[in-house]
């Protein structure tokens, strides 16, 4: 069996496949965060608090509102700013001294949990036109 066999890796396993390595991902930040002794509260629940809006409210209106080649464009164009802005972010982070490790883990612990909450919303409780199409 191959990895280019299509009956493999259907789009369900892919995207089972992608949500557990986020959890064990977002598992391992936590780990680093417990030990490390002061858990940067504050900012994990901001990180929840965007993310939970970015993935949930936002992108339904969005898909709702906006046509889909649209929205391609416009990922495309909040990719190309997001990737310099992060860069710019870790330079300045190594320059001043900002404890880069611990924000950025409790940022990654945030955003799969506000994913999480995104995700859960919108299986149970939103209506289906504003969906995202189902792998």
């Amino acid at each position: 069996m191959s990895l280019r066999d299509e009956s493999f890796l259907t789009p369900r396993r892919a995207t089972l496949l992608s949500y557990t390595f986020l959890g064990l991902f977002a598992l391992l930040s936590a780990g680093r965060l417990a030990d490390s002794g002061s858990v940067p509260w504050l900012v994990i629940v901001g990180a929840t608090v965007v993310a939970a809006l970015g993935a949930g409210p936002v992108a339904w209106l969005a898909r709702d509102r906006i046509p889909a080649s649209r929205r391609e464009m416009y990922g495309r164009i909040l990719v190309a700013i997001s990737l310099p802005a992060f860069m710019l972010f870790v330079g300045v982070s190594l320059a001043f001294g900002i404890p880069f490790l611990s924000v950025t883990d409790a940022v990654v612990v945030g955003v799969v949990c506000g994913g999480a909450v995104a995700l859960l919303a919108e299986r149970t409780v939103v209506p289906e036109r504003y969906r995202a199409e189902r792998a």
